[in-house]
């Protein structure tokens, strides 16, 4: 898997990869949206995660400037975090 890493104006560091949708014949995609079915450019920092589609042919080649217009492209995506175990109550 081609991976980059950029920092964007903020100095957030990114790192880049491209997902393929594989047939596997389960639903697990069935809850994207169409225009991610045959799959997107993942923008990944600590703090967000984009996605970009449709895949620009060569993007592993591209300057650190075009890739961070296209990380300004892409669309966030919402991050489901786990749930903190249960917190014991203090008396």
């Amino acid at each position: 898997m081609e991976m980059r890493t950029i920092a964007d104006s903020a100095g957030v560091e990114w790192t880049l990869f491209e997902v393929e949708r594989q047939n596997t014949g389960s639903d697990r995609w069935s809850h994207l949206p169409a225009e991610f079915v045959n799959g997107w450019l993942c923008f990944e920092s600590d703090f967000s995660k984009r996605r970009l589609t449709p895949v620009p042919p060569r993007w592993a080649e591209f300057s650190d400037a075009e890739l961070g217009r296209l990380l300004v492209q892409a669309h966030p995506v919402r991050r489901i975090r786990p749930e903190a175990p249960d917190q014991p109550h203090r008396s």
